[in-house]
């Protein structure tokens, strides 16, 4: 979820370390780390799931406590099979285990967001989303069913969820039963924050949460994501993606209670309250 960007279910919202108050209000505060900047460098994000430190072009991704280890193995591979079809994002050089916390080692992507020009220079809005939209309709022409299935992605991650009542759950499972599977390489988080370019080469972060399925669901968390981070950038966002790919609106949003239902659990009371109204 752009922020300048989730959960703890390998949702990555982010935010520069320049905006304390939000790192610590929608992520809960950093805390102590002289340990892992003296290890791994200066701290360059925060998200739900992980703080990101780089020191000489290698970045680390320090899960927090209330991660489990297998989510930085997990992305690891994620990034090593993204690696080998050619989608540009960074390399993995490896996972280890320093002060009782996972971490996940990778080339540091040099360049700025998409979503910080946006936030920068409101006239490169539309040009910005036409690179956002053009990259995802690419990556939703790539079909791949090695990871799981989108569909078992949001069931674990409603039949588990700590925010959500019994009927909340046998309401959302109901609905997710009714909408389509598919076997497209679907990334989870895309956005312009998952976006960085230098020049006009660009690179596709944050790949916590990919999986295998119908599109539209895809485009529904991109969707979501712009929604609830305030800044106005939904409507263009889906616009362009429906021009661009021929799918329906109507198509995508059926997707939005579910996948805001799915992930709401997981979200710290601040970001539960602009995710509630979704579902």
């Amino acid at each position: 979820m752009p922020a300048s960007h989730g959960a703890g279910h390998g949702c990555e919202m982010r935010v520069s370390m320049t905006d304390e108050i939000n790192v610590n209000s929608f992520f809960g505060a950093v805390g102590d780390d002289k340990a892992f900047r003296d290890r791994y460098g200066d701290q360059i994000g925060a998200g739900m799931a992980a703080v990101i430190y780089a020191r000489d072009g290698i970045a680390a991704k320090v899960f927090r406590e209330n991660q489990s280890p297998h989510q930085a193995f997990l992305e690891g591979y994620t990034m090593a099979v993204v690696n080998s079809l050619n989608i540009p994002a960074p390399k993995v050089y490896g996972v280890e285990t320093f002060c009782n916390r996972t971490v996940l080692l990778m080339d540091q992507v040099k360049g700025i967001s998409l979503l910080d020009v946006m936030l920068q220079d409101r006239n490169r809005i539309p040009e910005c989303m036409d690179t956002v939209v053009k990259l995802q309709a690419a990556l939703h022409k790539v079909e791949f069913s090695g990871f799981l299935p989108l569909k078992s992605m949001q069931k674990r991650m409603i039949d588990a969820s700590p925010g959500l009542t019994s009927e909340e759950k046998e309401k959302l499972l109901k609905m997710l039963d009714s909408l389509p599977d598919g076997t497209i390489l679907c990334h989870g988080d895309f956005h312009g924050g998952n976006i960085l370019c230098e020049g006009k080469s660009c690179m596709i972060i944050d790949w916590a949460e990919v999986s295998c399925g119908d599109p539209a669901a895809d485009a529904c968390r991109s969707y979501m994501d712009y929604c609830i981070a305030g800044q106005g950038f939904e409507e263009l966002y889906i616009e362009k993606y429906c021009a661009v790919t021929g799918r329906r609106r109507e198509d995508i949003l059926a997707w939005l209670p579910v996948v805001a239902g799915a992930v709401y659990g997981y979200l710290s009371p601040e970001a539960q309250k602009a995710v509630r109204p979704l579902f």
